[in-house]
């Protein structure tokens, strides 16, 4: 399906010098910490991330109040580097737990995901490094002569912790591209937690909605990915078909792998690539439309606890509102099958 939704013209990208930081435009790699919670959602993105020319990742960062659990989170994703041929990455351990806790993923769904879904992923030799994941965020981003952008895929926590620490930070952040939150669309909530129904919220923001909010406030420009677009990157018979006979690298396979059951199983279980499709628009902004819109985040305990809500007042945020699905799908299948780039960055091997 080929599908666009235009609402206003996308984003200009320019290399300016701001306060003697340097500007990142469209010519240039975006130097990148990723902030993740280690679904294989995740992992799928960040393989996407390992490819492209268009990034240089800096660290990733992982917390335990997500999907993985904390003691699983930074091993699963360093094993996933040693995957894409990028082990020297720097990877590490962030928080335990939520800054306002509101309940977990269903356990279920937390063991198939520190089990990589049975996937096997070969052994990391470089450990995680022993910095929290806060800690690690606010040094690359102080000491960066270029300023840094975040891509954050799993709740708030790290980067509201960073900030609430070192405030300064925010001046060398380009921006932050977050996956998360429902606007019009329902949440994905399951079960009862807090000891209601809640059918608007969307787990990201959920899971820890005072660092979202917190982040939200921050004034750092923010581009969201939220669920009413994930409808135009469901995982689709077509693409399976496509990765199952156009699969050159480890991470292409790997992408099979996961999406294999969904593909087998689609007419009774629809999923999405929510997380790919939000690394596909930070690093090609053109198969996207955007809408500025205000936006606040309910902190009050109820049913509607960790909802977006559109307001006259609150933090603007540039949102995406509709996908070109045919360029999304293609970028996605090619980049995963580059060959293993290069060292780019002074924190892997020599």
């Amino acid at each position: 399906m080929h599908q666009k939704v235009f609402f206003f013209l996308g984003v200009l990208l320019s290399l300016t010098h701001l306060e003697g930081r340097i500007s990142i435009g469209p010519s240039h790699p975006i130097v990148l910490i990723v902030d993740t919670d280690a679904d294989i959602d995740d992992m799928m993105a960040i393989l996407y991330l390992l490819k492209t020319p268009r990034v240089d990742i800096k660290a990733i960062t992982t917390m335990g109040d997500g999907m993985s659990r904390w003691e699983y989170s930074a091993k699963n994703i360093s094993n996933l580097l040693e995957l894409a041929g990028r082990s020297r990455i720097p990877v590490a351990y962030g928080a335990r737990k939520s800054l306002s806790p509101a309940g977990t993923f269903p356990p279920k769904w937390r063991t198939e995901v520190d089990n990589v879904a049975g996937i096997k992923l070969p052994i990391n030799p470089v450990q995680p490094v022993r910095v929290r994941s806060s800690d690690l965020m606010t040094d690359i981003i102080m000491h960066s002569p270029i300023k840094i952008t975040l891509f954050c895929i799993g709740p708030l926590t790290n980067v509201a912790t960073a900030l609430a620490q070192t405030p300064a930070i925010k001046e060398n952040i380009e921006r932050i591209y977050i996956m998360g939150g429902a606007v019009l669309v329902p949440g994905n909530i399951v079960g009862r937690p807090q000891g209601f129904k809640n059918q608007v919220a969307e787990y990201n923001i959920f899971l820890d909605a005072k660092a979202a909010s917190d982040v939200f406030d921050s004034g750092i420009p923010i581009t969201l990915v939220p669920l009413d677009v994930t409808e135009y990157a469901p995982i689709t018979k077509e693409f399976f078909e496509r990765i199952l006979s156009d699969r050159k690298t480890p991470s292409a396979n790997f992408v099979y792998e996961v999406i294999k059951p969904y593909a087998q199983m689609q007419r009774r279980l629809q999923s999405y690539f929510s997380d790919p499709l939000a690394a596909v628009v930070m690093t090609h902004p053109e198969v996207a439309t955007y809408r500025d819109l205000k936006l606040t985040i309910n902190l009050k305990k109820g049913p509607e606890y960790g909802r977006l809500m559109m307001t006259k007042m609150g933090p603007n945020i540039q949102v995406v509102t509709g996908i070109d699905s045919k360029a999304f799908y293609n970028l996605f299948l090619e980049t995963l099958n580059l060959p293993t780039k290069t060292k780019q960055n002074h924190s892997e091997s020599k």
